[in-house]
């Protein structure tokens, strides 16, 4: 079998540094006939290979020897050059890898062992492919087909309607026979495709069904789940999820469901590349457009299906995800994308015009109401009877956090921000996402929460931040007790606000201090006495409270930092 791409001779060309630096590789061995590369091969240990003129050679599975073997072959089949994987414990492989280059008059490229395939692929192709008719999809789908394997435990496999292989997840040794024939032939074998239709399912899939596919030991295929790519009525492809050494995931189904109704746009761009005119903006720039008020939401909202008058359920994410020692956010960028794309896929499966954009570090999900409820199909939006209008959204909301912080692992939160009643409100529902984040960051084991239960300390934070700006607005005698304390290593300003925040329970904050009862009362007396308020006027409790926690530090920080 040839696996190479028909369109590979018919790639514009590219120079190989460029293809190189692109999935963070090494030229082990430069050679002028690869100053341009022309299309991208896969191959495996054993295979013979037809005419690869001008094409990068992956040597997918090919180590010591047998990737000596696939340099050889490829510089027969007159291909630019040939990348394999390359470890830095395996002393002695560049030199001979180097050796084998030259003999057989090939570049020779080493890619990282962490690198998926699928990353080197994606770069290769989505760089030699670009061209006039605007941005490359497939990028775009080789990550959403990682993000459903990840979501699904699967082998991931997406196809256009002619059963072309668009994209695929990482797969190790679980691909079974079919998976890997179609992978190398960029294409669904046709006697399997005359089972599928047969079975029906190419006609099921038509009607959004996610159907399964029993294995078939005999054939080397292993069960599976498909699920169509549609737009309206037209199809468009599918998603196939092939079981591997695990059982699939509970949720497969809806993550499935999600990720077709996100395959679809990028689906439409591929199939109308090159008619400027026929393909729609990215749905990912009208989300961020929507979200910041860039865009003009009425023609945004024809664009994406929605109704200009549709109210819409903003959702903040934020991944908690420190800067490293260095201040390096490279690496939480990345995660962050891949969050992203997880995001996505559960809002979609949730609401089928759901939009995902990031801003400000942190993600929001834009979860569009329908205009009227339909009883034949019930919205999982929309609250039960009885139950209060936040439930479903949080629900959703707590479901999407344990599989960020499955996932990613880190201590991920989110906030529902609350409902934009027009489209126009969306910047500053998400703003008070934003804010509501940041408040929730101070109780890290709380993994999701509502801006209107969170009112109450948004307010008060605000007023503080107001309060530190105009410093003359302050009590001189509170101030004095401040210092005071730092002077002679005393505690009554402490003292005195946690006894104000705890309502004048002396147990409780004796307790919080470790210190006795009476202990407490001396200090809240004395503090009073050196400060002159009256502690049974509310105006003086607040006065003092505000002051105190503008400038005392309880348990090591702030209880309302202003920044």
């Amino acid at each position: 079998m040839n696996p190479a791409d028909s369109s590979a001779a018919a790639s514009p060309e590219t120079p190989l540094g460029r293809l190189v630096a692109a999935f963070n590789g090494a030229v082990v061995r430069a050679d002028p006939r690869a100053a341009e590369v022309r299309g991208v091969i896969i191959a495996e240990p054993g295979e013979t290979l037809a005419d690869a003129g001008g094409a990068l050679v992956l040597a997918i599975g090919a180590r010591g020897a047998d990737a000596v073997a696939v340099v050889a072959a490829a510089g027969s089949a007159g291909a630019a050059a040939v990348a394999v994987k390359c470890a830095d414990s395996e002393e002695g492989l560049p030199e001979l890898l180097r050796a084998a280059g030259e003999k057989a008059g090939v570049a020779v490229c080493a890619v990282p062992v962490a690198t998926r395939w699928h990353e080197v692929e994606s770069a290769v192709r989505g760089a030699t492919e670009r061209g006039a008719a605007g941005p490359d999809t497939r990028g775009d789908l080789y990550s959403l087909a990682q993000t459903v394997a990840t979501l699904t435990h699967g082998v991931v496999s997406i196809e256009d309607s002619a059963h072309r292989v668009m994209a695929y997840s990482d797969s190790g040794d679980e691909a079974d026979e079919l998976r890997r024939r179609s992978i190398l032939g960029r294409n669904c074998p046709e006697p399997y495709l005359a089972l599928l239709r047969q079975w029906g399912v190419y006609r099921r899939v038509r009607t959004d069904e996610l159907v399964e596919v029993e294995e078939r030991p005999e054939m080397g295929i292993r069960r599976r789940l498909v699920i169509g790519i549609n737009a309206g009525a037209r199809p468009l492809g599918t998603i196939w999820v092939q079981e591997g050494e695990r059982p699939l995931a509970e949720r497969s189904a809806e993550a499935m469901r999600g990720a077709a109704r996100l395959a679809a746009s990028q689906l439409v761009d591929h199939y109308y590349q090159g008619d400027s005119a026929a393909r729609l903006p990215s749905r990912a720039d009208l989300a961020h457009g929507l979200l910041t008020g860039r865009f003009n939401s009425g023609a945004v909202a024809v664009h994406l299906g929605i109704a200009p008058s549709a109210a819409v359920r903003v959702v903040a994410v934020d991944l908690r995800e420190p800067l490293g020692d260095d201040g390096d956010s490279s690496g939480a960028d990345v995660r962050r994308a891949e969050a992203a794309e997880i995001v996505s896929v559960h809002a979609a499966a949730y609401r089928t015009n759901a939009l995902v954009a990031q801003a400000c570090g942190q993600i929001y999900a834009m979860l569009p109401e329908s205009a009227r409820p339909d009883p034949a199909h019930p919205d999982p939006a929309r609250p039960q009877s009885g139950e209060p209008d936040d439930e479903p959204v949080l629900r959703w909301a707590a479901d999407l956090v344990a599989a960020l912080r499955r996932h990613t692992r880190t201590p991920a939160q989110a906030v529902l921000a609350g409902t934009a009643t027009r489209l126009d409100d969306i910047p500053a529902v998400k703003l008070r996402g934003h804010h509501a984040l940041r408040l929730l960051a101070r109780t890290p084991d709380r993994a999701v929460d509502t801006h209107s239960r969170l009112t109450a300390p948004l307010m008060v934070r605000d007023l503080l931040e107001l309060l530190d700006k105009h410093r003359e607005i302050r009590h001189p005698a509170v101030a004095a007790l401040v210092a005071r304390d730092a002077e002679h290593g005393t505690d009554l300003a402490r003292s005195l606000l946690l006894y104000l925040d705890a309502f004048g329970d002396v147990a409780r904050v004796a307790g919080q201090l470790n210190v006795h009862p009476n202990t407490l009362r001396y200090r809240v007396r004395r503090a009073a006495a050196l400060t002159g308020l009256d502690l049974d006027d509310p105006e003086h409790r607040l006065a003092a409270m505000l002051q105190l926690r503008l400038t005392c530090s309880t348990e090591g920080g702030s209880p309302f930092p202003v920044s």
